[in-house]
């Protein structure tokens, strides 16, 4: 039931704080909120969308029934009248002017079931609008796929067209349907003697269709004709039963234009694809998305020994060895695979799996199938081990040269040992641009599947020894190049969609962590979990299961993040602060425009640059700007924390400032493993 709200009009939020109560005592987990004036009203059902308002007993100087019944109709939420019944004279002077419901405040079954009937309201509604969508989606999609179909397409409905797509329309020499809309089946088509063509299209109202094609001569309306062969079967259009109508055109031509295009793209020995051919294939294969769904890889595969089987055999025979090997790696596929031969005595499969173990597994079925077979040859037969390199067609793959060159690169070394099968592991180099961003999301990807993540404790110190201990948590990616920190690969993954997995991997063992330290904790959240609407709701479900206590969790998010996104940074804390959690604000530099954001969101830190705190004695502009900062927030009751402090030089400056919150370097703890 996440996404549902209710508006309480109270004075105070006990009458809320106790219907939120029942509801979730029922199982009904929705959003309660507590408002007081009308102008409250207003904005909470023009941003939140409740299902229900609930008049208690609010001020009627700051919010009369009047009033919220005209916005309750103008946005269309139900009303009810919150009330125990007491004094009936008012009720009736209240629903003589107010269409409403009227809720029994002593009876808590009918509160429970009143919401539990709107709510069963909303989903349907919401669930037929997604319906709705879907369908006019797929409508939309169906258009596009026959608008472009090369096949000539038209949907017939009682001998006259309904519907033509462009090849239809093309072939006939009209730009329009209109040209021909007017112009019945029999008018435009000829047939062969013996052929009753309308006892045919009578009959195709009654779904009795041709068994085979029927052949007939097209008269266009320009007079030309041509000779065709018609498909038919039933179909739909806006509704209404009609006819479908495939058009082949019959043309001498055809046929031996696909004589040439498949022998432009088929290895005459084996007939697989020609290197040519699978080099294309596999361009257009790179040029799709990859999804952590599934994987597509490439195997290089070559006889073992295969030099000196090419000094014993002469050239027939080593053709005849090479086409058994096509048949026998034939067995061995399905029809996610496409074979080629793209050497003297290689072949590649491009193969299409869920996961990397599969493509080992088929890799393994190739190895074993060829180890057992026995290759006949004249008057003999050998037995000819493979030996196999796979390259997997990920982000950090730029071409079909690239990757061919990656598989027969892991052959080579799979074929020193032979009857084996190596994978090709690109080395993973560092990031500089937004270009090479495809060069981390691989990585990024296997991390999550691998569980290569972890969190580090770093701790935040009150130079004055007041306040409560603070923790922040830091997320690392672990390399065998070295581990890498949080701000090298946290934007890519934002950019690309990837750190809201990367929060959703991490946090729910960071919160089991939590539960044993009375410190307050602080996570940083992406750009990503900021714009997920989703995100309050799985939050609030881990920390219930980690029994994290409220109050300590501190949100994280960055000055930047903010002002790009600040009205969903706005309402995910204010979804969270139900929770207890409160906001930190990190990144904040001299800019006027990072101070600005404290009339914009209830933070409770501010966290500064780095840059002002480096080699921060002595400057003074750096000094003044952190002032600003200070003043900024003191003004607002938030502390301001001093981050990546590397010398403890800097603290007298930083305590000169304002700023009693620090960590960093200087502090030289071990850090702590956490959230594994």
């Amino acid at each position: 039931m996440d996404g549902a709200n209710l508006l309480v009009a109270d004075n105070s939020p006990e009458t809320a704080e106790r219907i939120n109560s029942l509801l979730r005592n029922a199982g009904i987990n929705i959003h309660v909120i507590h408002i007081t004036k009308s102008f409250d009203v207003k904005r909470a059902v023009e941003s939140e969308s409740p299902l229900l308002i609930v008049y208690a007993n609010p001020d009627p100087r700051a919010a009369s029934i009047e009033e919220i019944s005209l916005l309750a109709n103008e946005y269309s939420v139900p009303l009810a009248l919150y009330s125990d019944l007491k004094n009936p004279s008012h009720l009736v002077d209240i629903l003589q002017t107010t269409a409403c419901y009227v809720i029994n405040a002593d009876s808590e079954t009918q509160l429970v079931e009143t919401v539990r009937r709107l709510h069963g309201t909303h989903l349907l509604a919401r669930r037929q609008a997604t319906q709705r969508d879907q369908l006019a989606e797929l409508e939309h999609r169906y258009e596009l796929l026959l608008g472009s179909a090369r096949d000539a397409m038209a949907y017939i409905h009682e001998g006259l067209h309904v519907y033509a797509n462009r090849a239809y329309l093309e072939a006939l020499h009209v730009k329009e349907l209109a040209e021909i809309s007017g112009i019945s089946l029999l008018e435009m088509m000829r047939a062969p003697d013996g052929i009753n063509l309308k006892k045919i299209f009578q009959g195709l109202s009654k779904g009795q269709f041709p068994a085979a094609g029927l052949e007939v001569s097209i008269v266009r309306p320009d007079g030309s004709t041509f000779e065709a062969t018609l498909g038919f079967s039933a179909a739909k259009y806006n509704g209404e039963p009609c006819i479908q109508m495939l058009v082949h055109e019959q043309d001498a031509a055809t046929e031996l234009a696909a004589e040439l295009e498949r022998m432009r793209v088929t290895d005459p020995l084996t007939q697989f694809r020609n290197k040519r051919s699978f080099a294309d294939r596999l361009e257009v294969e790179l040029a799709k998305p990859r999804s952590i769904e599934s994987v597509s890889a490439i195997l290089y595969i070559e006889p073992d020994g295969v030099a000196a089987l090419h000094e014993e055999l002469d050239v027939p025979v080593m053709d005849a060895f090479l086409l058994d090997m096509a048949r026998v790696l034939k067995s061995c596929l399905d029809e996610r695979d496409e074979a080629a031969r793209i050497s003297d005595h290689g072949f590649a499969v491009l193969t299409q799996q869920v996961n990397m173990e599969k493509v080992d597994a088929l890799s393994e079925k190739i190895l074993q199938t060829f180890a057992a077979h026995l290759v006949e040859m004249e008057d003999r037969s050998i037995s000819v081990s493979c030996s196999i390199g796979i390259a997997a067609l990920g982000r950090l793959a730029k071409s079909s040269i690239e990757v061919i060159a990656g598989a027969r690169k892991a052959q080579a070394e799979a074929a020193v040992k032979g009857n084996c099968a190596i994978t090709f592991r690109p080395q993973l180099i560092a990031v500089s641009s937004f270009e090479d961003d495809r060069q981390w999301i691989d990585r990024i990807k296997l991390a999550l599947g691998n569980g290569d993540f972890y969190s580090v404790q770093q701790s935040i110190i009150d130079l004055d020894g007041e306040g409560g201990h603070l923790m922040e948590n830091l997320t690392y990616l672990r390399d065998p190049s070295g581990d890498v920190h949080p701000k090298n690969f946290m934007g890519i993954a934002d950019r690309n969609d990837l750190a809201g997995a990367i929060d959703r991997h991490v946090i729910p063992g960071l919160l089991k962590s939590f539960v044993e330290t009375t410190h307050k904790q602080i996570i940083t959240l992406s750009n990503n979990s900021i714009l997920d609407y989703s995100f309050p709701g799985w939050l609030r479900e881990q920390m219930a299961r980690s029994c994290v206590e409220p109050g300590k969790l501190i949100i994280q998010i960055s000055a930047a993040a903010a002002q790009s996104n600040l009205k969903p940074a706005q309402r995910l804390m204010q979804e969270l602060k139900p929770l207890g959690c409160s906001l930190s604000v990190c990144g904040v530099d001299a800019e006027r425009r990072s101070r600005q954001l404290l009339e914009h969101l209830e933070a409770g830190y501010l966290k500064i640059h780095p840059n002002l705190t480096t080699n921060l004695v002595g400057n003074s502009a750096n000094q003044e700007a952190i002032r600003k900062i200070v003043d900024a927030a003191e003004s607002h009751r938030v502390y301001v924390i001093a981050d990546e402090v590397a010398d403890t030089s800097s603290l007298a400056t930083l305590w000169q400032c304002g700023v009693k919150l620090v960590a960093g370097a200087f502090l030289k703890e071990n850090s702590q493993v956490v959230g594994q």
